[in-house]
């Protein structure tokens, strides 16, 4: 009698939304992380940066941080888009780390580097230099601090100091390598 009853019972619940049989059906996640940016472009100091970092895999969102080495002065990390205004020539490198947002998180590291160059000012261009900037002059440029008081570039290698303020000009007849370095730095 009971095993009646327990037949019963199945058949009664038939189209209840019990699935007496499930199939052998999963559902799929990925199950890596991985960063798909390999390689960054050039900066140049004193213009805006800004590059998205990719992932592929894991579960969104994602969240993004350098775990080793540092960025260029004036860029940061936020929300895997690296953006700023560098404010430094040189190289930097550095690795960035991605975490999904499973439970346990899946993690990704990429070593990456960013060069940031010098502006480079061409003939007939001028610029006022701020507090810290640099810039790539040919010979025969000149630069006028906030006191008044001319100097021009001669030659090749040279690094001028000046103060913030002051305007560079490099005449439209300049030729030659724009291999000179001027900085406000005074």
């Amino acid at each position: 009698m009971k095993y009646f009853l327990v037949a019963i019972a199945i058949l009664s619940c038939a189209g209840c939304g019990v699935d007496w049989f499930p199939s052998n059906t999963t559902t799929s996640t990925s199950s890596s992380l991985a960063i798909t940016t390999t390689t960054l472009p050039a900066a140049t100091a004193g213009t805006v940066y800004s590059q998205t970092l990719t992932a592929t895999g894991g579960t969104a969102p994602y969240t993004w941080s350098v775990s080793s080495g540092t960025l260029p002065p004036g860029l940061a990390l936020s929300s895997g888009v690296i953006s700023g205004t560098p404010t430094t020539a040189g190289t930097s490198t550095f690795s960035v780390k991605v975490s999904d947002s499973s439970n346990p998180a899946l993690t990704a590291t990429q070593s990456l580097s960013i060069p940031v160059t010098l502006k480079t000012l061409a003939p007939g261009q001028s610029i006022t230099l701020t507090s810290g900037e640099s810039v790539l002059v040919p010979a025969g440029t000149t630069v006028v601090p906030t006191n008044g008081s001319t100097v021009t570039v001669n030659g090749d290698l040279n690094t001028v100091h000046t103060s913030a303020g002051a305007v560079v000009t490099v005449p439209t007849i300049a030729t030659g390598t724009a291999d000179n370095t001027v900085i406000a730095d005074l």
